[in-house]
């Protein structure tokens, strides 16, 4: 049992607010009365918690983690419209969260937690991992570039806000968060540089073809 509390502290150092806030949800989860229940708790709940404490990203890639790396949890039932797990040590899990509250948690700096908050409301591994698997594409179609521009529109701003105000206020606090941030960045813009790179020569061909084709004719 002490194995698993033991991981579960490494775990709520790596993810910080974020893990600490799912496994705060996934356990108030397992306390929500339900006649039928095929676990202890099932995403959909996890999902309403969450929202409740004011959060809105996903959190099923953590859960992974949980059940594979740290083994704290293990799916009961599984479908196409629902998932449910088991909590296999409780008691760890209560004493991980109690420690991580009576430590860090209650006296970090609000500004500080906010920013962390706002961070992964973005959910910015989604966001990593569409524009890695973009980034590996030949062409993208117009959907995937509709999407690119979306990212780049619409999430890429906020996380330059935060990037800006983490590196001159939080820096050493928010080192993992930084670094997410920045990865997130670079890929963009190299992104962004090969599609141009691809469209320039793709019409510096084409102009050849032409001069080429003025010169036999």
């Amino acid at each position: 049992m002490e194995e698993e509390g033991t991981t579960l502290s490494e775990f709520l150092a790596k993810y910080g607010d974020r893990g600490y806030y799912v496994l705060k949800s996934l356990l108030d989860a397992s306390k929500t009365y339900r006649k039928a229940k095929l676990g202890d708790f099932d995403l959909k709940d996890l999902k309403d918690f969450l929202i409740k404490y004011g959060l809105d990203y996903n959190p099923v890639p953590l859960l992974a983690k949980l059940e594979k790396e740290y083994q704290i949890i293990r799916t009961t039932y599984k479908s196409s419209s629902q998932h449910w797990w088991n909590i296999i040590d409780k008691k760890a899990l209560e004493d991980a969260i109690y420690s991580y509250e009576g430590g860090s948690g209650n006296t970090q700096d609000p500004k500080l937690k906010l920013l962390k908050i706002q961070f992964y409301s973005l959910d910015p591994e989604r966001i990593f991992n569409l524009l890695e698997k973009l980034s590996k594409r030949k062409k993208l179609s117009s959907e995937e570039k509709d999407l690119l521009k979306k990212i780049a529109f619409n999430d890429l701003p906020m996380i330059v806000e935060f990037l800006t105000k983490a590196k001159s206020e939080y820096e050493d606090e928010l080192l993992n968060e930084i670094d997410m941030a920045e990865k997130i960045i670079d890929m963009a813009e190299n992104l962004i540089i090969n599609i141009n790179k691809k469209l320039n020569n793709a019409k510096e061909f084409e102009f050849e073809g032409i001069i080429n084709k003025n010169k036999l004719a």
